[in-house]
C-alpha cells in the first residue's frame, strides 16, 4: 500500500524536534522508491524538506517546528541526524508513515523528538542479503537497510 492510499484518511503529521546538543545537520525526505546501488541518502528516491538543512546544519541547540510536507507518490518517510563528528552510534534513524492513531516519541541526551500521526517502522532487526557485491559501509548503512526494506516488500 502507498502513503498515497492513506494520506488523505489521516491528519497531517506535525513534527517538533528539539535539539540538546550540536549536531552536523539532520535531513527529511520523503521515500517514493529506492536504489540500493546507491548508499546513505541517495538510495532513497525522493523529495527533501528543505526546512530541516537550514534549521539544523552544525547548530548547537534549537527547535524545529513543521508539518510534515507530504507526497501523495511517497511509501515512507526518513529523518536522519548526524551527530557532531559523525559518531556513527549517536546518529539518529526514524522512518515513518502517516497514522492517525499513532505518535512517535524519541528522547535522550542529543534530541527530544515528537511526531504527531506518524507511526515508526521498526526495520532494525532486518537483515537484507540482496544478490550482488556491496560494501560493508552500504550494508552497515542504516538507510540503505530500510531501502532494501522497502525493496524487499516488507510491512510499511
Amino acid at each position: 500500500m502507498l502513503v498515497s492510499d492513506i494520506v488523505s484518511k489521516h491528519a497531517p503529521m506535525h513534527l517538533r524536534l528539539e535539539l540538546k546538543k550540536r549536531c552536523e545537520l539532520f535531513w527529511l525526505k520523503d521515500i517514493r522508491d529506492v536504489d540500493i546501488s546507491k548508499c546513505c541518502a541517495k538510495c532513497f528516491i525522493g523529495q527533501y524538506d528543505p526546512n530541516f538543512w537550514d534549521a539544523t546544519h552544525g547548530k548547537s541547540e534549537g527547535v524545529i517546528d513543521l508539518f510534515v510536507r507530504q507526497s501523495p507518490l511517497a511509501k515512507a518517510y526518513y529523518l536522519c541526524g548526524l551527530s557532531d563528528g559523525y559518531v556513527w552510534k549517536l546518529n539518529t534513524h526514524v522512518a515513518f508513515v502517516p497514522d492517525s492513531d499513532s505518535e512517535i516519541h524519541i528522547e535522550n541526551d542529543r534530541i527530544k523528538l515528537d511526531i504527531t500521526n506518524a507511526r515508526r517502522i521498526n526495520f532494525w532487526g532486518y537483515n537484507p542479503n540482496p544478490p550482488g557485491n556491496y560494501t560493508r559501509k552500504q550494508r552497515t548503512c542504516r538507510n540503505w537497510i530500510f531501502a532494501n526494506y522497502i525493496k524487499d516488500g516488507m510491512p510499511l
